[in-house]
């Protein structure tokens, strides 16, 4: 298959396993395959420390575009410069989501 976009939505923190072991298949089967992670809500809460989950979602970043939404971080007082190197900060996940549905990525929401 050529031409994969698929465009992930975590907005739990529960739901990061799911999601991560979803892009990981992803990656591995398609490394050609374009992929972006639209985090909010309570989702923006993995991605702050150092754990398993941060560590597996750095080394996914080297194909895959993370992008977490600014008002999640306002809502949940998180300060963006908390954010690994990696992620985007994106005005509006909601905004976000449409955008790649526009540029053709298919929505999964693990």
């Amino acid at each position: 298959m050529r031409g994969i976009r698929e465009r992930f939505s975590v907005n739990q923190a529960d739901r990061w396993p799911a999601a991560l072991a979803n892009l990981a298949n992803l990656t591995r089967d398609y490394p050609d395959a374009a992929a972006r992670v639209v985090t909010n809500g309570t989702g923006v809460y993995a991605l702050l420390g150092n754990s398993d989950l941060t560590q597996k979602m750095a080394l996914l970043a080297q194909q895959v575009e993370f992008q977490v939404c600014a008002n999640a971080l306002g809502e949940h007082h998180i300060n963006p410069d908390h954010l690994p190197y990696w992620a985007q900060v994106v005005p509006a996940g909601i905004v976000a989501l449409a955008e790649a549905q526009n540029e053709g990525y298919a929505y999964i929401k693990p």
